[in-house]
C-alpha cells in the first residue's frame, strides 16, 4: 500500500524511550491488564476495510423549540421540546440523542445557497441531557441565556441533533441554521419553532499533524502531536488562542489512559512536537483507538473550551483507518498525517 502524499515516515529515534524491547513494566502490565489469553499469539492484528465503522445517517426529522425574549431581565428563554419524525439510516440502530445548541455572533460567514457554509464567532453554547437508547426523544429542558435586546440581531444560531456512539465520539446527525432576527423576538411574545434537520456542513477550525508509531517487541504505541493550523482566535483582544491537546487512548467507548500537552499560548499555529507512549499488545491493535481533543485554556478552568476532537483508529473513518494501516505496515517508523478538526 503506497504511502498518501498527507503522511509522512521518519525514523524512530535511538534512545532508551524508543527502544523495542520489554522491561519489567511490560511484564507486569501484560499480566495484570491483559489476561485474556490474547498474548498467547504474536501477530499483529490487522483490521480490514469491512471491520471499519459506518455511521448512522439521519434521513429525516424536526426539532422543536421555542423562544421567547424577556425585555424586563434581558434574557433570551430556549425551551428544547422534542424531536419528530424521526427516520435513520440504519431501522435497527440504537442511538443515544441529545441536542446541541451554538451561538454565533457576528461578524460570521453565512452562505446558505453554498455548500461552504462557514460560521465563525461561536459566542454560546448550549446542550441537553443525552437520552439514552432513545430514537423518538423528548427533552422539554429550559435554558436561559443573557442577551441585550439590541444584539439580537446580530446572533446566527446552529441547533443540532447529536449522538454519542459506541465509540464516546459526539456525531452530529442533523442540524439547522437560522438567524434570531428572523424570529423576530423584540416583538413577539413567544416563537415556537419547528426546524427541519439537514445534513450536517462541516466547520473549518483547523487541522492538526499527528504522528503514529508502534514498537512490535517492546509492544508499545506512541502518538505524536506535531503542530495545529487554522485555529480560531479565542483570545478576543489579540485574536490568538492558548492551545493544548489531552490525548486519550480508548477502548469500547472507555478511557484506558490519558495525558495532555502543555499549552501553546497566543498561537493559532502552534508546534508541540510531544509524544506519548502507551502498553497495547500486539493483538489488541485492531481495538483500541485516540481521542484528541483540542482546547483553548482560558484564566481560570471554568472558561477552558474544547474547540474540536479527531479520532484515530482502526475501525473509524477512511482516512483514520489508513493512517493506522500505513503505522501497521512500517514498524519504528513513524508516519504522521494531517487530521480534520471536527466541532
Amino acid at each position: 500500500m503506497p504511502l498518501s502524499p498527507r503522511m509522512r515516515v521518519g525514523s524512530v529515534k535511538e534512545s532508551s524511550e524508543f527502544s523495542d524491547s520489554s522491561g519489567p513494566s511490560m511484564i507486569e502490565m501484560k499480566r495484570a491488564q491483559w489476561k485474556d489469553g490474547l498474548m498467547q499469539k504474536r501477530s499483529l492484528s490487522v483490521p480490514n476495510v469491512d471491520s471499519m465503522d459506518h455511521r448512522v445517517t439521519l434521513l429525516k426529522g424536526s426539532l422543536d423549540f421555542t423562544m421567547k425574549y424577556d425585555k424586563n431581565e434581558r434574557k433570551l428563554i430556549v425551551n428544547i421540546l422534542k424531536v419528530t419524525e424521526m427516520i435513520l439510516s440504519d431501522t435497527a440502530a440504537v442511538i443515544s440523542p441529545y441536542v446541541r445548541v451554538r451561538f454565533y455572533r457576528v461578524p460570521y460567514q453565512f452562505f446558505s445557497l453554498s455548500k461552504d457554509h462557514v460560521i465563525n464567532n461561536l459566542h454560546i453554547e448550549i446542550r441537553t441531557k443525552m437520552k439514552k437508547h432513545n430514537d423518538n426523544p423528548t427533552f422539554n429542558e429550559l435554558f436561559v441565556i443573557p442577551i441585550d435586546k439590541d444584539d439580537l440581531k446580530l446572533y446566527t444560531v446552529k441547533i443540532q441533533l447529536c449522538d454519542l456512539d459506541k465509540y464516546s465520539r459526539h456525531i452530529v446527525l442533523g442540524e439547522a441554521t437560522f438567524t434570531l432576527k428572523k424570529l423576530n423576538l423584540a416583538e413577539n411574545e413567544e416563537a415556537e419553532c419547528s426546524e427541519s434537520l439537514q445534513p450536517p456542513i462541516d466547520e473549518d477550525i483547523g487541522d492538526v499533524s499527528i504522528g503514529l508509531n508502534y514498537l512490535p517487541t517492546a509492544e508499545k504505541l506512541y502518538l505524536t502531536i506535531v503542530k495545529i493550523r487554522g485555529l480560531r482566535p479565542m483570545n478576543k483582544q489579540d485574536n490568538t488562542t492558548d492551545a493544548y491537546a489531552r490525548v486519550a487512548l480508548m477502548f469500547d467507548g472507555r478511557h484506558l489512559k490519558k495525558s495532555k500537552t502543555i499549552i501553546k499560548k497566543g498561537d493559532l499555529n502552534p508546534e508541540f512536537d510531544e509524544t506519548f507512549a502507551f502498553d497495547v499488545p500486539s493483538q489488541k491493535l485492531g481495538s483500541v483507538y485516540f481521542r484528541v481533543s483540542l482546547l483553548h485554556a482560558g484564566k481560570t478552568k471554568e472558561e477552558h473550551r474544547l474547540l474540536g476532537r479527531v479520532y484515530i483508529g482502526p475501525n473509524l473513518d477512511a482516512e483514520s483507518h489508513a493512517h493506522w494501516m500505513e503505522m501497521i505496515q512500517l514498524p519504528r517508523k513513524q508516519v504522521t498525517a494531517w487530521h480534520k478538526i471536527q466541532g
